[in-house]
Parts: C-alpha cells; structure tokens; sequence
C-alpha cells in the first residue's frame, strides 16, 4: 500500500482504514481517477455498481471523504442511513467508472 495514489495523499488515518475495511489500490485508482482535487471538504459516494464491477459484493455504499488532495477516511454506509443524519456535506456520487 503506497502513500499516494492518482494524485491525492493518504493520511494516515486513511491508509489504517483503508486496510481494515479491505479498500484496494486498485479500486480506489478507478474511483479516484476521473476526480479533479478542490479546496473543501467533499465526500465521495462510491455506489454499489461500481463495488460489483470490481467484486466487491457489499450491501452499502463506499463513502471516502477528501480534502484538497488529501484522502482523510473511507467507511461503508447505506446511503439511505447517511442521509438520515443531520450532517451538511458536499458530496459526489460516483456511479460509472
């Protein structure tokens, strides 16, 4: 597992969870190839499309949150469930890679 990947840092923090929950280098260089860095805060929601083609059979969807280049953390969520909470964030739905 390497420090960077398509461009955008992983903090520590990152690389912990992106090691727990079993996210690959390779998943996220398809998600995070066509994403362009910008100067706040965005959650990226990777849909479960996307997690089949690359034969990840879960029932939630991937959430990675970056700011700037920089990957802070990756988790599974329902979407339906992270709507419910009363969070205001930006957010990116990444549906096709």
């Amino acid at each position: 597992m390497s420090n960077r990947v398509e461009g955008f840092f992983k903090s520590e923090h990152f690389c912990y969870r992106q090691w727990d929950r079993q996210v690959s280098d390779n998943l996220l260089s398809e998600i995070l190839k066509g994403i362009e860095p910008n100067n706040c805060n965005t959650l990226l929601i990777v849909s479960r499309n996307v997690l089949k083609k690359a034969n990840k059979n879960r029932n939630e969807e991937l959430f990675i949150k970056v700011d700037n280049k920089t990957l802070i953390t990756c988790f599974y969520c329902q979407f339906q469930e992270y709507l419910a909470t009363t969070r205001v964030q930006k957010y990116l739905i990444i549906d096709n890679i």
